[in-house]
């Protein structure tokens, strides 16, 4: 792997990523008080690298600020001199102006010659002495150096390779997480899930600490492949104090902010207005996440009041921010769809009849064809029983009279007495024949 897996590119063949996201640009987040470098100060390293990147691509009023704060964690975290090289160029092309840094790229060469020397020598002097715990170490420290350099897919390697020098469980389970860690960096969330039920089949019982980090690793896996129950069942079992005691946070790999939204999207696409009530809106320890976002919050209140139309605007505004993350933007397309569905739903529920255009007033369709499109495919899906009158332009649900539903209970219960009646009667005339033809023998003596 070199510099470029670092940049962007959102991987678009995992399940539930839309094909209208591909190369899809977006504006900033319609958020109050947005601050992009606040943003991506919650992230270090390839992530901060990684996220800045995607956003200097895809959105042309952040990009010249993104690029810059991309270059300065280069400089700071990595040395990643090919990468380095790209940003600087795609700056230069932005502002017009000439940069030159090639005293950093001097100073990192060097920087990455004698690291490498040092590590290599490490590892060969351990492989000599036959000492496994030193060579284990020094092997880890040459996979991170390769991952400071862009190689991400060596680094990988490099720490499959160390699996020789385990002496222990515990090692092993090391390497794997480290492994889950890099990957997720990346964004290769089926690498993500590999590595995670490696250490979840190693070991038969999880420390809290590691069991933080398998959950958060899974939830943002499983957003990143669309499965949003399985997001959904890790948030409720999530520990917001464990997490804090894990270092998740500090070590800038991800943020309360996501844990939020992913927990509140997935939520808004899969729940019932009770479960998520109760698995969401009344946790106690999700709740720890969402004061970091109060939009989410509130969002899922307008949701569960019924107030459709401020919750669309509000899941519009909280997608506008969600566009900014590479595991959320190819899904928004998707689960605003889902969220729109799960309203009109709900929407027509109380009524035998709703006007199609005071509901595409109401849901701020634009224009009643477009809800009649959806009537008729959430009608195709059985979740609305009703048929669209297009000469009145109403929605006409099919409803049952309470005599009429007392007279098909009473047919269904004739209906199971009968058969049962016909089987006692068809065994009676069975042993009533088998009774004639077997006559007792004394009979026929008289």
């Amino acid at each position: 792997m070199n510099s470029d897996d670092f940049g962007g590119s959102v991987n678009m063949s995992r399940p539930g990523a839309s094909d209208e996201y591909r190369g899809t640009m977006f504006a900033k987040p319609i958020l109050e008080q947005f601050s992009l470098s606040k943003y991506l100060n919650e992230y270090q390293g390839r992530v901060k690298i990684r996220r800045a990147l995607y956003l200097g691509e895809r959105c042309p009023e952040l990009s010249v600020e993104s690029y810059q704060i991309a270059l300065d964690e280069i400089k700071s975290s990595t040395t990643d001199i090919g990468l380095h090289k790209r940003v600087l160029k795609n700056l230069e092309q932005l502002s017009g102006a000439a940069a030159n840094d090639e005293e950093w790229v001097n100073l990192a060469r060097k920087a990455n010659n004698s690291a490498f020397d040092v590590l290599m020598a490490e590892l060969n002097r351990a492989r000599q002495q036959h000492v496994k715990k030193d060579a284990l170490r020094a092997q880890e420290g040459l996979a991170h150096h390769k991952a400071k350099l862009g190689n991400v897919n060596e680094a990988l390697r490099t720490l499959q390779d160390a699996r020789d020098y385990c002496s222990s469980v515990d090692d092993q389970v090391s390497l794997a997480l480290q492994s889950a860690w890099i990957s997720q960096a990346m964004g290769k969330w089926l690498q993500v899930n590999s590595y995670v039920q490696r250490v979840v089949s190693t070991l038969s019982a999880l420390p809290p600490k590691m069991a933080a980090e398998i959950k958060v690793l899974q939830i943002q896996a499983d957003f990143g492949e669309g499965r949003w129950s399985a997001v959904v069942n890790n948030v409720k079992e999530l520990s917001y104090d464990d997490i804090m005691l894990a270092g998740i946070f500090e070590r800038g790999l991800i943020t309360p902010q996501d844990i939020a939204l992913y927990g509140t999207l997935a939520g808004l696409a899969v729940l019932q207005r009770d479960s998520l009530k109760q698995q969401i809106i009344d946790s106690a320890e999700f709740g720890k996440f969402l004061d970091y976002i109060p939009e989410c919050l509130r969002l899922l209140r307008l949701f569960y009041n019924s107030a459709y139309s401020d919750a669309l605007l509000g899941l519009d505004a909280i997608l506008s921010l969600g566009m900014l993350d590479p595991v959320i933007a190819p899904h928004t397309a998707t689960l605003r769809s889902q969220f729109l569905e799960n309203v009109v739903v709900l929407y027509t529920q109380p009524f035998v009849s709703t006007s199609l255009s005071a509901m595409a007033k109401a849901l701020s369709f634009g224009s009643a064809s477009q809800l009649e499109a959806m009537l008729a495919r959430l009608i195709e899906k059985n979740l609305i029983q009703g048929r669209i009158d297009a000469v009145s332009g109403y929605l006409l649900k099919y409803t049952l009279d309470p005599r009429d539903q007392t007279l098909e209970t009473i047919e269904r219960m004739y209906s199971s007495f009968s058969d049962q009646a016909d089987v006692m009667l068809a065994r009676i005339h069975y042993l009533e024949e088998e009774t004639a033809s077997h006559k007792p023998r004394y009979e026929g003596r008289r």
